[in-house]
């Protein structure tokens, strides 16, 4: 069979998404024992204690379906955000979600902008839908440049999406800027501003995108209990969008795409406000002090607000074995020059510095 003809022309130059290598394969390949796994933007912390005693209290009752609407969990973050429960969706992590709104909006001619580099789903999920991707490469510093981005709307443009604070770069965006880009945005287009890291920051100018929800109709916020609620296995993420937007998500949804145990982690994790705070604290300090050694080092890397840092090297391939031969495993992009290092606890963070110290001296002492 010619399966050429068969499978959609669009998948053809598509790339698939690439998970960091795993600690067992790393091991194997170098034989190191102590492995520290800072590829993936996963917070150290593990789920709060009710979440775990929600997940031990599920599991018994894994033999039936989740409710397939979410209709507690989304009436939780509901109001534990003061939106109405009808603009809530929740998904299987804010991928399905950006996945299922650009499969709502994007048709074959369409264009799709947003910044670059920036997080790897967006140019797959344009594709996916036969769109044209419009990347607007990141400013000297490493940041959203939201002029260029609102010049570059056509009528064609049907999707921006804005990730603050940005993957890879950890940078963000201010308010002023964000307003001003609010400003110019057509009634045509349907913004989506993806703030999976955003309970990182602790900048004054961050502008929280649900605080214009109300006044941007076409404005889909999306957020998640993958990062600091340390729930990424399960899978769990939600948006704030307009109610034409759920009802579209809706129908294009898989049946129970969050299962039970991740809905019940999520719900019971919401009212750990005093946790959340000292979790920020907790990787404010240790991002520093990472910060500190890349300046000893003599490593450039962007201003970050989230739970990892984008370090500027025009050897990524060579730092990243090394950095591996010493039981690190951090996140590559293949030829971008750079390399992205998760924030872990106060321990791994030494365990990372001592041997970018090590690979560092290895390669260029």
């Amino acid at each position: 069979m010619d399966f050429g003809r068969l499978i959609r022309s669009e998948l053809d130059a598509l790339t698939p998404y690439t998970p960091g290598l795993r600690a067992s394969e790393v091991k194997e390949k170098t034989g190191t024992e102590r492995i520290v796994k800072l590829s993936s933007n996963e917070f150290p912390a593990g789920p709060v204690p009710e979440a775990v005693r929600a997940i031990e209290a599920m599991a018994l009752h894994s033999n039936r379906y989740p409710d397939g609407s979410a209709r507690a969990l989304r009436g939780r973050i509901a109001r534990w955000l003061d939106v109405p429960r009808d603009n809530v969706v929740v998904g299987a992590g804010s991928n399905e979600l950006i996945r299922l709104i650009a499969q709502a909006v994007l048709q074959p001619g369409d264009e799709c902008v947003f910044a670059w580099p920036s997080f790897v789903v967006y140019p797959i999920v344009t594709q996916m839908f036969g769109a044209t991707a419009v990347r607007i490469p990141l400013t000297a510093d490493d940041t959203h440049d939201l002029e260029a981005m609102a010049d570059a709307i056509t009528e064609r443009t049907r999707l921006v999406f804005l990730c603050n604070p940005n993957n890879p770069t950890g940078t963000i965006y201010h308010r002023i800027a964000f307003e001003r880009f609010l400003g110019r945005l057509p009634e045509h287009v349907l913004l989506v501003v993806d703030e999976a890291y955003f309970e990182f920051v602790a900048d004054e100018h961050y502008p929280d995108a649900l605080r214009y929800f109300d006044s941007t109709p076409a404005l889909c916020v999306m957020r998640t209990f993958s990062k600091i609620y340390s729930l990424a296995s399960l899978r769990i993420g939600y948006g704030i969008v307009p109610e034409p937007i759920r009802h579209a998500i809706e129908r294009l949804r898989e049946p129970f795409n969050t299962c039970a145990l991740a809905q019940a982690a999520a719900y019971y994790s919401i009212p750990e406000h005093e946790e959340i705070e000292r979790r920020r604290a907790e990787n404010i300090e240790s991002r520093e002090r990472m910060c500190e050694a890349f300046d000893q080092i003599g490593l450039e890397y962007a201003a970050s607000h989230a739970n990892f840092v984008y370090v500027k090297t025009d050897e990524p391939q060579r730092l990243f074995e090394a950095l591996l031969a010493e039981g690190v495993i951090v996140r590559d992009f293949g030829e971008s020059p750079a390399l992205r290092v998760t924030v872990g606890d106060p321990e791994e963070t030494a365990f990372a510095i001592t041997a970018f110290e090590r690979a560092y001296a290895r390669l260029y002492g």
